[in-house]
């Protein structure tokens, strides 16, 4: 029964030290760009199933409340302190070099001792396959061989000792093995240091042949060989003292998952560090509108060039003097965006502009023109798009700086109407049609970020209408130049967009759209007999507050 006993013991006493040196942190690296490369690390130890990671950012947030960053958040004595508070049996930290080519890998125990060192090759600043197995055998392997020897250490350790049982008498040792029970002064020397060790002699159960020998490994066994390193002189007393006194936190805080697979809803800062899932944006758009109309030809420069006898037809020309004003509304909604798969850049954009103004036009016919008038315009843009965007991130770990690239497919619409009928048709046009395009936005700091956005209008035909055409005046759009009519048109964007305070930022752009209607066969206004085309564009500035969640 006592043998098994003994086994249970000994079972329990290798589990329990097995258990305790699986904890693993892993601090910040010295030039880790946007911290991908700790990211990485972190992801493979945790996938071994092997090991319990913290957070990625468990430590460096620990160090960062005492004011400790970089190079000093993982000095030994800083590492002897903290590995208690956050219950972690080993440190990994590192550095990458200048060029992002190279991995200089160090595993800290406890107490602050280096343990491990390696070096791996990067690739693009991150650990290529090949080089990750390498990384992660070696560094599971320096993980429980740091703390074989606390298991291992006290049993060699009273053999050695007997030679250093008595450090104050240096000679006494060697002539006490000799001689051990005929010679008498040993015992009498030894007989001075009882006074010292004499409250220990009553611990002794098996006294051996020699009483003096058996005290001394008691002796050395009770303080171990490590604890005067864990202890170096250090002077900030006060800064570890209020660590203690708040050290319940960091257990409440930085409590990861500890298996070999991410949390679930990740490290207590990550939501703060994500892309927000929806952005409103409430401002104001100004536009210029342009539009011509020529017989017979394919442009209207084309046109313009002709001879003056050889311009036969009705045409059409529209310019704005004063720019229409208005209001514009967007909302961005991304929902998925804190989830880690690719479905965190599926979203929806919607737009709405209206603007309003009055507006000059004149009709020019052979016979002459037709006077000046003033009429009230209204400009209106709408449309929705799904989105997929690749977020990436190139700010740091406290100031994250999020951009995008994506692509959007949808439906847009723009409608230029008149409040006023004139004797002479004017220049109204409706366009309702499909759209792709793509967009970018690249940070630069936090309060400047450009933005960029292309499209494509697929058959942006005049006369269609979102509202559909309940009196029919829509069909005089075109057949009042054509039988029929094949359009096509773009837009471009550029502008500047940045962050104020808290959700707030602000947002200032400017849009051009442009669109090109052919018609074919016979319109009912003179001269256009066989084809012609029609040119339309406006210029938008559009600027306001935004607002993100």
């Amino acid at each position: 029964m006592s043998r098994w006993g003994v086994v249970l013991a000994l079972a329990l006493m290798l589990t329990s030290q097995s258990a305790r040196a699986e904890r693993v942190a892993v601090s910040a690296l010295e030039g880790d760009k946007n911290n991908k490369l700790r990211a990485q690390v972190t992801g493979l130890l945790r996938k071994t199933r092997k090991v319990k990671v913290l957070p990625p950012a468990a430590w460096a947030m620990a160090a960062a409340k005492q004011k400790l960053r970089g190079p000093a958040s993982v000095d030994p004595r800083v590492v002897a302190r903290l590995a208690p508070k956050l219950k972690v049996d080993a440190v990994l930290t590192g550095s990458a070099g200048r060029t992002y080519s190279t991995f200089s890998a160090r595993l800290l125990d406890e107490e602050g001792q280096e343990v491990w060192t390696g070096e791996f090759v990067l690739q693009r600043g991150l650990l290529p396959r090949y080089e990750a197995r390498k990384f992660t055998d070696a560094v599971i392997a320096a993980v429980l061989a740091s703390n074989q020897p606390e298991t291992e250490a006290p049993p060699p350790e009273p053999e050695p000792s007997e030679s250093v049982a008595t450090p104050a008498p240096a000679p006494q040792p060697a002539p006490a093995v000799e001689p051990p029970a005929s010679e008498p002064e040993p015992h009498a020397v030894g007989q001075g240091e009882p006074k010292a060790v004499e409250p220990a002699r009553p611990m002794e159960s098996t006294p051996a042949p020699a009483p003096g020998s058996p005290s001394a490994p008691r002796a050395e066994a009770t303080p171990p060989a490590p604890r005067p390193v864990l202890v170096p002189e250090s002077k900030p007393v006060p800064a570890w003292e209020e660590l203690d006194e708040e050290s319940h936190t960091y257990l409440t805080e930085l409590e990861g998952s500890g298996g070999g697979f991410p949390e679930e809803g990740g490290s207590a800062s990550d939501g703060g560090r994500l892309p927000p899932r929806v952005k409103v944006l409430l401002g104001a758009a100004v536009t210029w509108r342009r539009y011509c109309a020529r017989p017979g030809v394919t442009s209207c420069s084309e046109y313009d060039a002709l001879l003056p006898e050889q311009q036969t037809g009705d045409i059409a020309d529209f310019t704005s003097n004063a720019p229409y004003a208005g209001l514009a509304v967007e909302a961005e909604v991304f929902p998925l965006t804190h989830s880690p798969t690719l479905l965190r850049g599926v979203g929806l954009t919607l737009g709405y502009q209206r603007s309003f103004a009055r507006t000059t036009v004149q009709v020019s016919t052979p016979i002459g023109e037709t006077p000046e008038r003033e009429v009230y315009a209204t400009d209106t843009a709408y449309g929705a798009m799904l989105a997929w965007r690749y977020f990436f991130d190139l700010g740091t770990q406290a100031t994250p700086l999020w951009g995008h690239a994506g692509v959007r497919l949808g439906a847009l619409g723009r409608e230029f109407d008149v409040g006023e009928r004139l004797e002479t048709p004017l220049p109204v046009v409706h366009r309702f049609y499909p759209a792709v395009g793509l967009d970018v936005s690249v940070p630069l700091m936090r309060a400047v970020r450009l933005e960029g956005a292309g499209q494509l209008f697929l058959r942006p035909n005049p006369g269609q209408s979102l509202w559909g055409d309940a009196d029919g005046s829509r069909v005089a759009e075109v057949r009042d130049y054509g039988d029929s009519v094949s359009s096509l048109g773009w837009a471009a964007e550029l502008g500047v967009a940045g962050d104020l305070w808290g959700p707030l930022g602000y947002s200032a752009r400017f849009r051009l759209e442009s669109y090109k209607d052919r018609f074919t066969g016979q319109g009912t206004r003179r001269g256009w007999t066989e084809d012609g085309v029609a040119e339309e564009s406006y210029s938008s500035i559009i600027a306001g507050l935004t607002a993100a969640w």
